[in-house]
């Protein structure tokens, strides 16, 4: 049934209809809010379910009708269910109680109202979006006060005598059910102003920690201190176990960790991008990637076990800087051992990092790392799992040493070994602790070795040494003492009663059968093959054949 009204101007409507109960002071608790007048509108629906009183009338503007939920068991709750249609056609359930009219002062389209009213309840709930100076804002309120629903009641219901008000008998039970549903609804609508103002609360504080990042940038002068800065300062505010800054140029399969807030000194680690795929990833798609559990990301399948056991279980990386010219890409990188990243700091981490982007910028960062980029090549230089030469530069002062030698007259020997056996330890302790073991290799030469003495790893488990102003009989002595401290060495991963022995080849430059370099490292190699072939764990000198004859 549906019943057709004039129309009324606008601002009659709102007189009559949502600001009644402002202007006349009455019992009313003001919703601004549309997302807080949706929960209480949940709420409603809820305590008309549970309502048993048989004279239950129910009211709601269409749009409620069409949206709201558990509408068939508040219908059959209601003794009588009124649907009211605005000035838009909007679908509603149906219902034999159902009756559907027109306001006296008709809604408009954005008018909101759901009343309920019986011998034991009263309770409406109305509000109406409005544009105020082309801003939309939302205004609206609810009530218990018996008085007030009913006159709100009639207003909506106009002159339709098809529905009759429920009748008053005022008692103890009724005003208990009454303050009940009151204290329903306060309890809600102060639960959610309270979870607003702390949101309020959380982004206030996320904006001043974003300013306090920026002016803690904006005080250093060097790229490294900025940086450092950046990422101690999210740490800072942020829970994180692991928070650094890499660099990663344009096809390379290394990348450099510049800062990390860990440790301030650890700067420009080289590290192999295959063991870092999320790294891999963020530079080929230039996109953040949240990772919230790396034993069941796909990505982290082949290095999740490594992770697992430094304690990391989830990641957030993030693009800073994509492919300069001259800095390469530069990627935030954040781990931790509990927890996903929530969405909160993920936004916080995607404004902080864009804001630093433009710091850095204005700053002249890029300028500042092209001058670290001098340091970066000499990392090119380093082996990047021991820490010690890389052959690219053994050679380099190879040829450097033996053309001195030869143009002075000086002593230079050189000194190659091998690591005996070192497949039967990969083989058997597996290669991660075989790499252990090649880093503690190097550790133990360096404090064997003198500080004009050349330490490279050669290849594998092949490592060499350049002796320069020394003859046979001090390179034979050094090889010697260095043999004999690993045979005797513990290694800290793997069982004492497996001893790590090394093989060793000495040559010394005779410049008149030497030609170049090459000649003196041929010769060291041929000494450490005879030496592996007797029996290992021992030093074998190369005998130069024409010294053999005299």
């Amino acid at each position: 049934m549906c019943i057709e009204n004039p129309t009324a101007p606008l601002l009659q409507r709102m007189e009559n209809l949502f600001r009644t109960v402002i202007h006349k002071q009455e019992l009313y608790v003001p919703v601004r809010d549309v997302s807080l007048y949706e929960i209480l509108r949940q709420e409603t629906g809820h305590i008309a379910v549970q309502h048993d009183d048989l004279d239950l009338l129910v009211i709601m503007d269409s749009v409620t009708a069409s949206e709201v939920e558990h509408f068939d068991d508040i219908a059959q709750k209601a003794q009588t269910f009124v649907v009211i249609h605005g000035d838009t056609d909007l679908p509603v359930n149906e219902s034999s109680n159902c009756v559907h009219i027109s306001c006296a002062e008709p809604l408009l389209e954005k008018d909101r109202v759901f009343l309920l009213l019986s011998r034991t309840i009263s309770l409406a709930l109305f509000g109406q979006d409005m544009d105020v100076s082309g801003k939309e804002v939302f205004e609206g309120g609810w009530t218990v006060q018996r008085s007030t629903v009913v006159r709100f009641a009639a207003a909506l219901l106009g002159s339709h005598q098809i529905v009759t008000l429920p009748e008053i008998t005022p008692s103890t039970d009724i005003e208990d059910r009454i303050s009940s549903a009151m204290m329903r609804l306060t309890a809600l609508h102060a639960g959610a102003l309270e979870s607003r103002e702390h949101s309020v609360a959380v982004e206030k504080n996320d904006l001043l920690s974003v300013l306090d990042i920026l002016k803690a940038i904006s005080a250093e002068r060097q790229a490294r201190d900025i940086l450092f800065v950046f990422v101690e300062q999210i740490a800072r505010i942020i829970p994180v176990d692991r928070c650094s800054i890499v660099r990663i140029l344009d096809g390379e399969k290394e990348g450099a960790v510049l800062v990390s807030h860990e440790n301030e000194a650890l700067r420009d680690c080289l590290i192999q991008l295959e063991k870092y795929p999320e790294l891999t990833a963020v530079v080929e798609t230039g996109e953040m990637l949240a990772i919230d559990d790396v034993t069941a990301h796909p990505l982290m399948g082949e290095v999740s076990g490594i992770l697992q056991r430094a304690g990391i279980m989830s990641l957030l990386v993030l693009p800073i800087v994509r492919q300069d010219a001259h800095v390469g890409t530069l990627i935030l990188r954040a781990a931790r051992r509990h927890g996903a990243f929530t969405l909160r700091e993920i936004s916080f981490f995607q404004i902080v990092t864009e804001a630093a982007a433009n710091a850095l910028e204005r700053a002249h960062l890029f300028e500042s790392i092209q001058v670290a980029n001098e340091r970066l090549e000499q990392l090119a230089i380093t082996d990047s799992l021991t820490g010690i030469y890389n052959r690219r530069y053994f050679h380099e002062r190879f040829e450097h040493e033996f053309e001195r030698a030869v143009r002075y007259g000086l002593p230079f020997s050189c000194v190659i070994f091998d690591i005996d056996d070192f497949k039967q330890v990969n083989d058997t302790y597996g290669h991660l602790i075989g790499d252990e073991v090649l880093k503690e290799v190097a550790q133990c030469m360096i404090s064997c070795t003198r500080r004009v003495d050349i330490l490279a790893r050669y290849g594998g488990e092949e490592f060499v040494i350049l002796l320069p102003q020394t003859d046979l009989e001090g390179a034979s002595i050094e090889a010697e003492r260095i043999r004999s401290v690993f045979e005797k060495h513990a290694f800290s991963e793997i069982p004492e009663t497996r001893k790590v022995t090394i093989s060793v080849g000495v040559a010394t430059l005779d410049s008149s059968a030497m030609k170049v370099s090459n000649d003196l490292l041929n010769a060291a190699d041929m000494a450490l093959y005879e030496a592996k072939n007797s029996g290992k764990n021992r030093v074998v000198i190369h005998q130069n054949p024409r010294r053999n004859t005299k």
